[in-house]
């Protein structure tokens, strides 16, 4: 067996352990990005190896699987560089005044060091402090938003406990479904208006909401609805139905524009001149007009022809690209 199978192995069954609501075969196919007979030829060979692994019960038809507790801690353990990428975790939230975020990550760090030996928590430490000093981030210069740490906390609640929330936002006051949070260049609560005849979410910006009160009237979650969805229709956070993207870099910097994920639904097409094509569909015209700004003269929009319009007079011939 090749070593990166094995290790697939290994973490999916550190997952199956972790996750007490169990994996699936799509968890599979997403988490290893495989097919769907290589995903149960994965599940069957944990099945063999772990015999008390078991199927958890739920109210889905889907199944999934989970091993008991304590069942790996003889074959796992914890190295240096995932406590410095949980270190470096804690620094960029922190970074991005998401404090509450940053001092949970500090917490885990402390309890599984509580469970390591001496000797290897010794070793991990001294390590640790090399790979710290030696490797920064460079973070996005700019503003961040500024919002009361207790409405994260409450959010959350909500979230969890499918509670609807009277809101006061832009001087006026809602009544919401709280579904999640994005963060991003503002920090949104991602909400359903009650009061809206058509289902849909919408984004509340965090520093904008006045007003967060949690009430006793609790909410079914629509299964049709998803943030997830909602984002990758949209290149940033405006709602706005989707449209085809066509975008070509010119040589200079095809190279480097290869380099980024601008959409989930993104293609990349090399052409003879050594041009580079971006194509994706999504919404979001205005944020892809303050994006590509940036890119200057070293674009050239193809589709849609309002973006071509929008970024035409601006277009700078920058010394350095994004």
């Amino acid at each position: 067996m090749r070593l990166e199978k094995l290790e697939n192995l290994l973490e999916l069954a550190s997952a199956m352990q972790a996750n007490r609501q169990g994996i699936s075969i799509q968890d599979i196919i997403e988490k290893f990005s495989v097919s769907r007979r290589t995903a149960i030829r994965m599940k069957n060979i944990i099945s063999n190896v772990f015999p008390l692994i078991r199927e958890v019960k739920t109210d889905s038809r889907i199944k999934r699987w989970t091993i008991p507790s304590s069942t790996l801690e003889k074959i796992v353990s914890v190295d240096t560089e995932e406590f410095a990428s949980l270190e470096i975790a804690r620094k960029l939230l922190k970074k991005n005044n998401l404090t509450h975020e940053a001092k949970k990550i500090e917490v885990l760090k402390n309890k599984i060091s509580m469970v390591l030996s001496s000797n290897l928590l010794n070793k991990i430490e001294t390590d640790l402090e090399v790979l710290v000093e030696n490797e920064l981030i460079a973070f996005k210069a700019g503003p961040k938003p500024i919002y009361e740490k207790q409405l994260l906390k409450d959010i959350r609640y909500a979230v969890k406990a499918c509670l609807k929330c009277e809101i006061k936002y832009n001087k006026k006051k809602f009544i919401v479904e709280p579904y999640g949070i994005l963060f991003g260049h503002r920090h949104y609560l991602v909400a359903r208006n009650s009061q809206d005849k058509i289902i849909k979410l919408k984004y509340y910006s965090l520093p904008e909401i006045e007003l967060f009160k949690i009430s006793n009237g609790y909410f079914s979650r629509n299964d049709s609805l998803s943030i997830k969805k909602l984002v990758d229709k949209s290149f940033g956070v405006f709602d706005e139905k989707p449209f085809d993207v066509e975008i070509v870099f010119n040589k200079n910097v095809a190279k480097e524009a290869r380099q980024f994920l601008f959409h989930s639904s993104q293609t990349f097409t090399d052409n003879p001149d050594k041009t580079l094509t971006l194509k994706f569909h999504s919404g979001g015209m205005i944020e892809m007009a303050w994006y590509f700004f940036r890119w200057g003269k070293n674009i050239k929009v193809l589709k849609p022809k309002k973006l071509k319009i929008l970024l035409k007079k601006f277009l700078i011939n920058w010394k350095i690209v994004p």
